[in-house]
C-alpha cells in the first residue's frame, strides 16, 4: 500500500518547482605539509582588487591574519599610492572579524577574503594568536576593476539634466576613488544570523552618517554566506553605500535591493536568487532627484520567483521580474561583467514611455547566457553597449513568436533610445537586435522595408515593440549595410531627429559609426539578423503616430550629438580578437568564483519521500479557473539534506520495482531547497514529462548523491516508498563435521528487499555424510546436496 499522501502548499511546490529546474583567479599553493598543532596551508589568489588564502585547521582556533603589500598603483593614472599597507596590517580586528572565518567546518577549511585592495603585490600572513607565524603567502598580485563608461562620469560634469555635488568622484560607493576602503566609512557586515540587528532591525542607511542628505558618512556593507529577507529600500539622501559579498559564496536569497534615489552607490560580488520583485532597482526616484552614479558589476543572477503561477501575473513575469532594471529618472550607470544565467526579464531602462529621461548609461563586459528577452530593452536612454556576450537568448512561446521562432531578443531600441551598440558577441540568438519602428519592420504580418504593408494598411505590421515609439541603434552595421541615410532627405519627416543637424553633422555621425567595432555573429544568430530592419537611426517611411495611441513625450528622436566614452572597448574585428573577448568575459563575468575541488562531496541524506495529491496555480486576469496544474498527482516530491559546500549538482535515482536503478534528473546545486518533484514542467506549466509516478499497491525506491568536479559521494541510503517486499532471496549452505557419519548442516536465505536492505533467516539440521534434500528455512524450502562429506554440491530454492 503507499504511504499517505501528503498534500503541499502552492508556495512550496512552486517554490520546489522552480529550485530544480570558476573565477580564473591565480592559484598559490603552500606546502602541504605541518607540524602538530600548525595550519595546512591550501592555497591563495587574488580576485581583482581582493586577496585571498585558505587553509586547514582547527575549527576552535583563534588565528590572526595580516597583510602587506608593495608597488601599489591608483588606477586612474597608475600613480604610486604612497604610505598604504607597507608595514604588517591586522585584517580581522575588532570591526573585520569576518573576513576570517569557518568555511568548511566539516574539514576544517578557514578563509580570509581582503578587498580593498589596488592594483600591487601582496602578502598574506597567518598567525596564532600568540603572534607565532604558521604560513605566509606571498606574490599575490592584484588587478584593477574595469571602470568603464557613464558611472565614472563626475556627477556636476552630466551633459542631461540633473547636475548635483553628491558624487564628484563618480561611482565609488564608500570607497575612496582609488580602490581603497574609505577610512572614514562605517563598515557593517551582515549574515543570516545577525541581519535583523545589523541590517533590517535598524535605520541602517541613517544611523550613525550624519544628519545632512547627500553628504552621509560612506557606508560599507558586506555580506557574508546566504542571507533571506525582503526587499531593502536604500531612499532618497543616503547614498555613498557599497554593497559586497565577502568570498564566492555571499548569496542574497529570495529578496533584492532598490536605491530609491539615493546617489553613489555600488554593488558587487553578490549572487541573487528567487528575487519576488526585482534583484536590484536603479530608481531615480523622480526628475528633482534623478538619483545618479551607480556601479553594479561581478554580480551573478539566477531568476526569481515565479510570480505567474503564484499569483495568476503577467507570464512574462513567470521567473520573476527584472535582474538590474532602471527606473524614473535614474542616470549615469554602469552595469559590467555580471552574469546573467536563466533570468527571463533582465534588463529593462525605463519603465514607462514617462518614467525615464534622457541621460548616459553603460552596459558591458556582460554574459546572458539562456536569458529570454530584455539585455537590455532601452527607452529615453542613451546607452553605449559594448563588449557582451549573448549566448542562447531564446525567448519563450508567450512572447510574440515572429518568423517562426519565438521574440527572444539580444539588445531592444524601445521609445526614443538611443543604443550604440559594437563588439557584442552573439550565439545562438533569435533575434540580436529590435527596434521599434513604430510598431513596423518587424511584425506578425511582413513589411518589406521601405515599402508599404501588403495589407496597405498603416501599422498592420506589431511586433514585440508595438506600444513604443520609435527606437534608434547606431552600430557599424547600420552604416555598412543597414538603415543609415547618406543626406538629410533620408530621414523619414524632420522631427525624426532633434534640431539642429546639418548634413556636416550626419556625415560626423556617420564616421562616428564606422569607427566602432563591428558586433559578431554564430551562424543561427546571423540568418536572424536582418540588419536593413534591426538597426539603424531612419523611422520606416510608412510608419505613423497614430497608431498606436501612446504618449510620446518626450517625443522619440535621433540625439545626432551624443557620443559614448571609447574608454575600455575591447576591438573584435578579428577571430582572434573576438575568442580573446569571449574568454574575458567567460573568466571574468559574474561573482567570484569557487576554488577547484580536490574532493568528492560527502553522502546526501534522504528525508522524506510523499506522494503528491494535484497542485494548481493561482486564477486570476491571466490564469483561468480551476488553473494550471503545478504539482501533477501522483508523481513523487524527494527531498533531502546535505550540507557540503563542495557539492556542485545532486543526481536523484529511483527503481520503480524492476531492481533496477533508474537516474530521473541531474539538478544543480544552488541556494534553493534541496528537493524534487519527479515531473518535467517549464515555467508556464506546460507538462514535457512525468518522470516518476506512483501506482496503486507499487512500491519505490529512490536514492541521491552528490557531484562535483573531482567526483561523486556514495549513495544516500534507500529510502522507500510503499511496503516492504522482497525483491531477492539467495540461499546458501554450510557443512560442518561431526562424529562418524554425522554432520551438520546451515542452511541460510538471504532476502534482499526494495531498499536494497538484507535480512538473513538461517536453520541447522544434523545429516549424514553425502546427503542431499530438501530442507525448511523460515517459508523457503531449500534443496542441498552435500555429496563430497563436507562439500555444497547444489544449493538452490524450491518454487
Amino acid at each position: 500500500m503507499f504511504f499517505s499522501k501528503v498534500k503541499i502548499g502552492i508556495s512550496i511546490a512552486l517554490a520546489t518547482m522552480l529550485a530544480l529546474s570558476s573565477f580564473g583567479y591565480v592559484p598559490i599553493f603552500a606546502n602541504d605539509s605541518a607540524a602538530s598543532n600548525e595550519i595546512v596551508a591550501k592555497e591563495a589568489g587574488t580576485w581583482f582588487e581582493t586577496a585571498f588564502a585558505t587553509w586547514t585547521g582547527s575549527t576552535d582556533a583563534d588565528y590572526e591574519v595580516y597583510v602587506r603589500g608593495e608597488n601599489i598603483l591608483d588606477w586612474r593614472n597608475d600613480s604610486l599610492i604612497e604610505d598604504f599597507l607597507t608595514d604588517w596590517t591586522l585584517v580581522n580586528d575588532e570591526e573585520n572579524k569576518l573576513l576570517v572565518r569557518v568555511v568548511d567546518e566539516a574539514r576544517g577549511t578557514w578563509r580570509v577574503d581582503i578587498p580593498g585592495l589596488p592594483k600591487g603585490e601582496y602578502e598574506i600572513q597567518i598567525r596564532d594568536r600568540d603572534g607565532k607565524v604558521l604560513e605566509t603567502f606571498s606574490n599575490l598580485e592584484t588587478r584593477s576593476f574595469p571602470r568603464n563608461g557613464a558611472a565614472f562620469v563626475p556627477s556636476n560634469e552630466n551633459e542631461f539634466q540633473g547636475n548635483h555635488e553628491f558624487a564628484l568622484d563618480g561611482a565609488v560607493g564608500g570607497y575612496l576613488p582609488d580602490g581603497r576602503a574609505n577610512p572614514e566609512a562605517k563598515v557593517i557586515y551582515v549574515t543570516e544570523e545577525n541581519k535583523e540587528t545589523t541590517f533590517w532591525g535598524n535605520a541602517v542607511f541613517q544611523t550613525d552618517r550624519g544628519a545632512t542628505p547627500n553628504e552621509r558618512t560612506p557606508l560599507i556593507v558586506r555580506f557574508v554566506g546566504t542571507v533571506t529577507g525582503g526587499d531593502r529600500l536604500v531612499g532618497p539622501g543616503n547614498g555613498n553605500i557599497t554593497f559586497e559579498g565577502i568570498g564566492p559564496d555571499a548569496l542574497l536569497y529570495g529578496w533584492g535591493i532598490r536605491t530609491g534615489g539615493a546617489h553613489n552607490i555600488v554593488i558587487r560580488n553578490l549572487n541573487f536568487d528567487y528575487w519576488p520583485n526585482d534583484a536590484i532597482e536603479l530608481n531615480g526616484q523622480n526628475t528633482t532627484t534623478r538619483g545618479s552614479n551607480y556601479w553594479v558589476h561581478n554580480n551573478s543572477f539566477g531568476y526569481g520567483q515565479n510570480l505567474h503561477l503564484a499569483n495568476a501575473a503577467d507570464p512574462d513575469q513567470a521567473k520573476g521580474d527584472g535582474a538590474v532594471d532602471v527606473t524614473n529618472h535614474a542616470r549615469n550607470y554602469t552595469v559590467a561583467y555580471n552574469h546573467f544565467s536563466g533570468s527571463s526579464k533582465v534588463m529593462l531602462i525605463g519603465g514607462g514611455t514617462g518614467s525615464i529621461s534622457a541621460h548616459y548609461g553603460t552596459i558591458d563586459h556582460n554574459w546572458f547566457e539562456g536569458s529570454e528577452e530584455r539585455t537590455p530593452r532601452v527607452r529615453n536612454g542613451r546607452v553605449h553597449v559594448f563588449n557582451n556576450l549573448f549566448e542562447d537568448v531564446q525567448g519563450h512561446p508567450y512572447h510574440n513568436t515572429l518568423f517562426e521562432r519565438n521574440t527572444g531578443y539580444g539588445i531592444g531600441a524601445a521609445h526614443n533610445a538611443n543604443i550604440w551598440a559594437e563588439g557584442n558577441i552573439f550565439d545562438h540568438v533569435n533575434f540580436p537586435f529590435l527596434r521599434s519602428r513604430q510598431g513596423h519592420a518587424r511584425g506578425f504580418q511582413s513589411n518589406d522595408f521601405g515599402s508599404d504593408l501588403p495589407s496597405g494598411t498603416p501599422n498592420a505590421g506589431y511586433n514585440h515593440f508595438f506600444g513604443d515609439a520609435p527606437g534608434f541603434i547606431v552600430s557599424y552595421e547600420a552604416v555598412t549595410e543597414g538603415d543609415f541615410p547618406e543626406t538629410l532627405e533620408g530621414f523619414r519627416t524632420v522631427t525624426d531627429v532633434m534640431t539642429g543637424i546639418t548634413q556636416e553633422d550626419l556625415d560626423a555621425l556617420r564616421e562616428a559609426a564606422l569607427k566602432l567595432q563591428p558586433n559578431v555573429f554564430d551562424e543561427s544568430s546571423a540568418k536572424n539578423f536582418n540588419v536593413k530592419e534591426d538597426v539603424g537611426i531612419v523611422v520606416a517611411h510608412d510608419s505613423t503616430t497614430t497608431n498606436p495611441n501612446m504618449s510620446t513625450s518626450p517625443a522619440a528622436q535621433l540625439d545626432w550629438k551624443f557620443r559614448p566614452s571609447e574608454v575600455g572597448v575591447w576591438p573584435t574585428g578579428t577571430a582572434e580578437q573576438s575568442q580573446a573577448l569571449r574568454t574575458e568575459i567567460e573568466t571574468y563575468s559574474g561573482a567570484q568564483h569557487a576554488a577547484k575541488v580536490e574532493e568528492a562531496p560527502t553522502t546526501p541524506v534522504i528525508s522524506s519521500v510523499v506522494i503528491n495529491d494535484e497542485v494548481r496555480s493561482a486564477v486570476g486576469e491571466f490564469i483561468e479557473a480551476p488553473g494550471k496544474i503545478v504539482v501533477h498527482e501522483n508523481t513523487f516530491t524527494v527531498n533531502w539534506v546535505n550540507t557540503d559546500v563542495l557539492t556542485e549538482k545532486y543526481e536523484i535515482q529511483w527503481d520503480h520495482g524492476a531492481n533496477e536503478w533508474t537516474t530521473l534528473m541531474t539538478v544543480k546545486a544552488n541556494g534553493r531547497p534541496t528537493s524534487f518533484i519527479t515531473q518535467d514542467i517549464d515555467q508556464f506549466a506546460n507538462l514535457k514529462a512525468i518522470l516518476a509516478e506512483a501506482e496503486e499497491g507499487g512500491a519505490y525506491s529512490f536514492r541521491v548523491r552528490a557531484l562535483n568536479s573531482a567526483g561523486a559521494s556514495e549513495w544516500s541510503d534507500v529510502y522507500l516508498v510503499g511496503e516492504l517486499t522482497v525483491v531477492d532471496a539467495a540461499p546458501s549452505a554450510v557443512v560442518n563435521k561431526l562424529n562418524s557419519n554425522q554432520n551438520e548442516l546451515t542452511v541460510t536465505v538471504t532476502e534482499t528487499y526494495q531498499n536494497r536492505k538484507t535480512h538473513e533467516i538461517s536453520d541447522t539440521f544434523t545429516i549424514k555424510n553425502n546427503a542431499e534434500g530438501t530442507y525448511t528455512v523460515g517459508n523457503y524450502k531449500v534443496f542441498v546436496n552435500t555429496k563430497g562429506n563436507t562439500q555444497i554440491r547444489a544449493c538452490y530454492i524450491v518454487e
